[in-house]
């Protein structure tokens, strides 16, 4: 009896969760500051997925923290993704929504191997940039399959 007054006590806070989750974010719940960021959304905030209201809001407390500096850095990455053409953009997200679903060790492989292909000279980066655009589709897919497959050595995944 005691365990399903406990299990009838679990779920029931579970689905208030579950509940607050699937109900979004309320603009009153907004603070002062993210409401201003978040002015041109106000007429139609009820409207937008709850998803991409906490998406809005985690932005806009991420925003109100920068410094001008920052604030023309992002406002330039906004630019710049917003011309880009449409098919460039969804295959970004394609790829960002894989290396989401990777393991946390590839993706840290990932963000070692970007960090070294940065710290490399111009004219090396340009090189591999070459190769790679001279391969064939098979070269590439054989090529990120041996990436994958390789042992890293004492330390490494």
């Amino acid at each position: 009896m005691r365990a399903r007054i406990i299990l009838a006590i679990a779920m029931i806070m579970f689905a208030g969760v579950v509940t607050a989750q699937d109900e979004g974010v309320a603009w009153d719940s907004l603070s002062e500051e993210q409401q201003k960021v978040l002015s041109d959304f106000a007429g139609n905030w009820d409207a937008l997925a709850p998803d991409r209201q906490e998406r809005l809001a985690f932005g806009a407390d991420r925003w109100s923290g920068m410094s001008r500096k920052q604030h023309k850095a992002a406002q330039n990455r906004f630019k710049q993704w917003r011309d880009l053409p449409p098919e460039r953009r969804d295959q970004i997200r394609n790829r960002y929504e894989q290396y989401r679903n990777m393991s946390p060790e590839d993706q840290k492989r990932i963000r070692e191997n970007f960090r070294r292909y940065k710290r490399m000279p111009a004219e090396q980066r340009q090189e591999l940039r070459n190769r790679y655009r001279d391969m064939t589709p098979e070269q590439r897919k054989r090529m990120r399959g041996r990436a994958t497959d390789r042992p890293r050595g004492p330390g490494r995944n």
